[in-house]
């Protein structure tokens, strides 16, 4: 019986010690891409710290920096981290770079985790992308448009990515409908004459689809050219929107709506952000994850930055999981051999399998490996509040409104107030007639009858401002005006 314990015993030390103390993962970051390597040397830190998902191991960060178009020496970088140890390669952001580490990766059998935007219909065999599919973010626009009862829209892209981003908006859209106009920004920085020529054909709905590095400078230059009235409603593609600077574009009345995959209002966001701020100025480094951009102080995380440090947490949970099945070794890997990571593909499996909470939501994946399940918010800018969320999307049901009627009637009562508005009428007893007076009378004065002092009391109810002028009069001064 004795003997039977102490076997029992040396099996439970030996599954115990089953991942070695230090298990390194590298990460692969451009130039540009700071924030996400912050995020990346941030979410090792935290999970080394809270020691329940890896009790008995420390994660180690090498961290390699790469130039976005130099695929030789991004090779020869993960060539390098192999040869250290690493059980999984995060990154790169760019296509480019990403193609030929997923190739090297796919060949070690080491896992790959990505959160950029893909267009591929298909996963590579050692390939984790955290970034929701194109073909599944088109269908929420699709439904947005839909719920909104768009007839008509301009769709206004980048580049080719745009258009498949897109794909889906542009079959939903039958040819027995209004035709939707689909023009492209080119590389000049004066968008204006593409924008007058858009403001020329009356059309008010537009798609905007461009980096969110751009989404600004669109819009001021559509304002200067009178592209952002009441009448203008805009989609932008962006999940980064709320990183965006929208001050001056919240008094203007226009409708600019997206989505989003993170609330940076929520306190578990706000916490981690702050973490992360307080441990750079331990170093003596400064982070700016642009809190001043709203009143409230709020983050702006990007949305790849976020997937990164939930990449890192999802990595470690499914580490985890696979350690309580099998004894895991990992070893170093040569490029010039033919040796693989035996544990490669296990551990690919269990993230696919894996469902966890993280800063972007619901982390969990379809059998092709596809992120689902996942819901976006819908925000919308006004000029109290500037971004508000006004309602969600998933897959399964669609868009669903959260604001309430009181919501809207007070969105709508404050965007008349103060307005003035110009009315026309045929004059036709008793609804408008001319006054008969001895004296010379101007403006609304002339006129009397029930539609006038309907119009009159309505204007007090909401406090807008209202000039009447006879059909003549409208013609001859050819106001540029809705009516």
């Amino acid at each position: 019986m004795a003997l039977r314990w102490w076997l029992l015993l040396v099996l439970l030390i030996n599954h115990a010690s089953g991942l070695p103390e230090i298990i390194r993962i590298g990460g692969l970051f451009h130039p540009s891409d700071d924030k996400q390597a912050v995020a990346f040397r941030y979410a090792v830190e935290k999970i080394n710290a809270i020691r329940d998902i890896l009790p008995r191991s420390r994660l180690s960060a090498q961290i390699e920096q790469i130039s976005p178009q130099d695929s030789f020496h991004a090779s020869k970088r993960v060539c390098y981290l192999l040869n250290t140890g690493v059980a999984a390669i995060f990154g790169p952001q760019s296509a480019h770079t990403a193609s030929h580490v997923q190739s090297i990766c796919d060949t070690m059998e080491i896992p790959h985790l990505e959160t950029r935007w893909d267009y591929r219909l298909r996963r590579e065999s050692c390939l984790v992308n955290l970034y929701p599919h194109p073909s599944t973010l088109s269908k929420a626009y699709v439904d947005l448009v839909k719920a909104w009862g768009w007839k008509s829209f301009t769709i206004i892209y980048e580049n080719n990515e745009g258009l498949v981003r897109l794909q889906e908006l542009l079959k939903a859209h039958g040819p027995s409908e209004f035709p939707i106009a689909v023009r492209q920004l080119g590389e000049s920085t004066d968008y204006r004459p593409l924008l007058k020529q858009i403001k020329n054909s009356a059309e008010s709905h537009i798609v905007l689809d461009c980096s969110t590095e751009r989404i600004h400078e669109v819009l001021k230059q559509a304002q200067q050219i009178g592209m952002m009235s009441d009448y203008h409603s805009y989609l932008i593609t962006s999940l980064d929107l709320h990183s965006v600077d929208l001050e001056e574009f919240k008094y203007g009345g226009t409708n600019i709506t997206a989505f989003r995959l993170l609330d940076p209002e929520k306190p578990e966001i706000q916490n981690t952000v702050q973490e992360w701020i307080y441990g750079e100025q331990r170093y003596g480094r400064q982070l700016d994850m642009g809190q001043g951009l709203n009143k409230n102080n709020t983050t702006a995380l990007k949305t790849e930055v976020a997937l990164m440090y939930d990449a890192v947490h999802l990595f470690s949970k499914a580490l985890h999981v696979l350690d309580t099945s099998q004894q895991i070794d990992i070893k170093q890997l040569s490029c010039e051999s033919a040796d693989t990571w035996s544990h490669g593909y296990s551990l690919i499996n269990y993230m696919k399998i894996v469902e966890m909470k993280g800063l972007t939501g619901l982390i969990k994946f379809d059998h092709q490996g596809f992120r689902s399940d996942f819901m976006l918010d819908i925000i919308e800018l006004n000029s109290k509040e500037g971004l508000k969320k006004i309602g969600t999307w998933n897959s399964t049901e669609g868009v669903n409104f959260t604001r309430t009627f009181g919501d809207v009637y007070t969105q709508i009562v404050e965007s008349l107030q103060n307005k003035t508005f110009i009315v026309t009428t045929l004059l036709s007893a008793p609804y408008c007639m001319l006054k008969d007076s001895s004296e010379k009378l101007q403006g609304n004065s002339q006129y009397e009858g029930y539609s006038v002092d309907l119009i009159h009391e309505i204007s007090k109810i909401l406090g807008y401002r209202w000039n009447m002028l006879s059909e003549k009069e409208f013609i001859n001064q050819k106001i540029n005006l809705h009516v």
